[in-house]
C-alpha cells in the first residue's frame, strides 16, 4: 500500500495526508497493482542476486582445484568458456576491466613530445598525428584510452621512445572491473545449428498478455 501516516491517511508524492475516504477507487486499484508488481520484482531481483552469487563461487571453485589439480598457480583473470561434455552448453565468463591513468601521464607526453622534436621532426607527419590523436580530449575532458593503448604497439627502437612507453605502463591502473556471464546451448539434433543465448535480461524475454494468448 502507499505510504501513510500515523493516522492513517495516504501521503501523496509531497508528502501531503490524504485521508483514505478522499481517495479515488481507481488510484487505489493502479496503487495495488504497483506495489504488488514492485513487491515481486524485488524478489526476483533478490534471487538473482542469490543466484549469480552461487553460479559465481561454483565456477570459481572448479577453477581453483583445476590449477590445484594441474599444480599451476592460475589467477584466472582473463575471459573463460566453459563446455559440458557433450559440448551443447557452453558458459562464458567475461572480465571487463576499465583502465585509467595517474598524474605520470603527462610526463609521457612530455617525453613522447621531447622525442618528437629531436628525432621525428617532420619526416613522419602521420605518425605526429597518430601521436596527437592519442593525447587529444573529448568535450568532457576525457582522454581516449584506447588510442593511448595503441601507442604500445608501434615498434621503434629508441631508448628515449621506450622510456615513454615504460612510462605509459606504469602509469596504467584498473579503474573499474566488471565480471559478466552468458549462456548459450545448441540443439545437437539440429544439422548445423547455431548457439542461443539464455536470456536473463526481464526485458530481452518476449511474452504475450494472457488475454492475447486465450484470443487465439
Amino acid at each position: 500500500m502507499a505510504q501513510k501516516d500515523n493516522q492513517g491517511n495516504w501521503l501523496d508524492s509531497k508528502g501531503r495526508p490524504v485521508p483514505e475516504e478522499y481517495i479515488r477507487p481507481e488510484d487505489k486499484r493502479r496503487d495495488k497493482l504497483v506495489e504488488g508488481i514492485f513487491k515481486r520484482v524485488s524478489k526476483l531481483s533478490a534471487k538473482l542476486e542469490s543466484e549469480k552469487t552461487e553460479i559465481v563461487d561454483a565456477i570459481e571453485k572448479y577453477l581453483k582445484e583445476l590449477a590445484k589439480d594441474n599444480k599451476v598457480r592460475e589467477g584466472w583473470k582473463g575471459n573463460i568458456l566453459l563446455y559440458n561434455f557433450s559440448q551443447n552448453l557452453c558458459i562464458e565468463r567475461r572480465i571487463d576491466e576499465t583502465v585509467s591513468f595517474d598524474e605520470r601521464l603527462q610526463m609521457v607526453k612530455t617525453t613522447i613530445d621531447k622525442w618528437i622534436n629531436n628525432k621525428l621532426k617532420d619526416t613522419d607527419p602521420t605518425l605526429s598525428k597518430v601521436i596527437a590523436q592519442a593525447f587529444s580530449v573529448d568535450k568532457q575532458g576525457r582522454i581516449n584510452t584506447a588510442m593511448l593503448l595503441k601507442l604500445k604497439r608501434i615498434d621503434i627502437q629508441d631508448a628515449e621512445w621506450k622510456k615513454a612507453m615504460q612510462l605509459l605502463d606504469d602509469s596504467i591502473f584498473v579503474k573499474s572491473s566488471k565480471m559478466a556471464l552468458r549462456f548459450r546451448s545448441k540443439d545437437l539434433s539440429v544439422p548445423e545449428g547455431g548457439w542461443v543465448e539464455v536470456s536473463l535480461n526481464f526485458n530481452d524475454i518476449q511474452v504475450q498478455p494472457k488475454e492475447e494468448k486465450d484470443g487465439e
